[in-house]
């Protein structure tokens, strides 16, 4: 049927128009909104899937794909679940350092 095709053509659009979202490191997209999303995109697969409508439902799944992989980034669950154990160096302190020389 050619509205599977429309579908995943939609599909796909969308899951393209996500790509600047992901690679702009100071983007901040909602969990609920990016989590929402996912689950939406991964029923749309299953119920695809099941219809026999092959082509949409990779479309979607791409998508639900996309949309996990832009909540595990840019929602800050990956700050949560795994704590940047850097050493940072200490904040400045508000007191002047000065070289002390022989006089």
């Amino acid at each position: 049927m050619w509205q599977e095709y429309i579908i995943t053509a939609v599909t796909l659009v969308l899951t393209v128009s996500v790509i600047p979202t992901i690679r702009d490191e100071d983007a901040h997209v909602p969990l609920a909104t990016s989590g929402l999303t996912t689950v939406g995109l991964f029923v749309k697969t299953l119920m695809f899937g099941s219809m026999g409508m092959t082509s949409p439902a990779v479309g979607a799944s791409l998508g639900c794909l996309m949309w996990a992989l832009l909540a595990y980034l840019r929602s800050g669950i990956r700050e949560r679940l795994f704590p940047s154990t850097s050493t940072s160096p200490t904040p400045d302190s508000t007191v002047a350092e000065f070289s002390v020389g022989d006089d």
